[in-house]
């Protein structure tokens, strides 16, 4: 029969579990500012309507950065998602009376996309930064193009893109279930599949995973193609949240999307992180800025909020890879 912990020893057990917590410091800056934020907003926060609504506004920032995730852990970036939003959105918009001839639209124009940010960073080998800082331009126009630049709207939606939009199960709008079902896909992927297995190693060590047999173009390719059919989803629950979109509708989500995977443990160097982690980080930016809303104050402040923390999670994670303790 085993002995029973001391209290003592169950609090070193603790100390020693949450000492294995990536970016345990980021985390506990986090929550500090969480507290302080849900201090200052009151009991405004904790109400069914207001949670909903904060888990409603970061569903599309969710389901990209659950997508992004697989990207990062492979050692890359995709700088692009934005605009691919966007460009998911105004062809949501432009499809918007036939559901079905949207969506499958909207899902192969962005795989597409997916498709050449992978060849050019997995098979030819260009850097992801640069590479995907040039697709976002190269879709910008695409976009811009598209939609002729203006605003587009739509006064007779299909009721496929309405029940999207406006529906709820079990009183839950489906946007949540949606972001749900994704992250849900996406953490599957990465822990119990082969593929996911080999996006870890490839993020890694590119090199010995390729002399293990492991093919990064495909591993590379692969994730950005999943990411491209993410931006795609994410444009389509866009547009339906209020049936209609600018080009512009998806300009600053890469940040967020980002933002969320660093502060969620992700390394930026590959290789590390998780879908779980991910998900805590957007929540952690959608309550930055469901609070500040409640307390008055302007998204400049949130957005200087969230850059602080980004940069600070971003030199703990360099700190970890250096073996020293951030």
């Amino acid at each position: 029969m085993a002995e029973p912990v001391s209290l003592k020893d169950g609090g070193r057990l603790l100390l020693r579990r949450l000492g294995r917590v990536e970016n345990i410091g980021v985390i506990c800056i986090m929550l500090a500012f969480i507290i302080v934020v849900l201090v200052l907003s009151g009991p405004r926060f904790f109400t069914s309507g207001n949670l909903i609504n904060l888990f409603r506004s970061v569903s599309v920032t969710g389901i990209v950065a659950s997508a992004l995730t697989l990207v990062m852990i492979a050692g890359n970036i995709d700088l692009s998602v934005g605009w691919l939003v966007g460009l998911g959105a105004c062809i949501t918009g432009v499809y918007s009376d036939r559901a079905f001839l949207a969506i499958f639209f909207v899902l192969t124009a962005c795989a597409l996309c997916g498709t050449l940010n992978g060849i050019l960073v997995g098979l030819i080998r260009l850097n992801p930064f640069i590479t995907t800082l040039g697709t976002m331009y190269f879709f910008k126009g695409v976009t811009m193009m598209y939609s002729n630049g203006r605003q587009l709207t739509t006064e007779n939606p299909s009721d496929v893109l309405k029940a999207i939009g406006a529906g709820n199960i079990a009183g839950i709008p489906i946007p949540i279930w949606i972001f749900a079902t994704v992250a849900a896909v996406f953490a599957f992927i990465l822990k119990k599949t082969v593929f996911g297995t080999r996006i870890y190693a490839v993020g890694a060590n590119a090199l010995a995973a390729r002399f293990s047999g492991i093919s990064a173009v495909k591993i590379v390719l692969s994730a950005y193609v999943l990411a491209g059919l993410a931006a795609g989803i994410a444009g389509i629950v866009l547009f339906t949240k209020v049936m209609s979109t600018q080009p512009y509708s998806g300009v600053g989500l890469e940040f967020d999307a980002l933002t969320a995977i660093v502060l969620g443990g992700v390394s930026i160097s590959g290789g590390k992180g998780n879908v779980i982690g991910t998900i805590l980080g957007v929540l952690f930016v959608g309550i930055l800025a469901n609070g500040f809303t409640l307390i008055g104050l302007g998204s400049n402040a949130q957005y200087i909020v969230q850059g602080i923390i980004l940069l600070i999670a971003m030199r703990a994670d360099i700190l970890k890879s250096e073996g020293k303790t951030a």
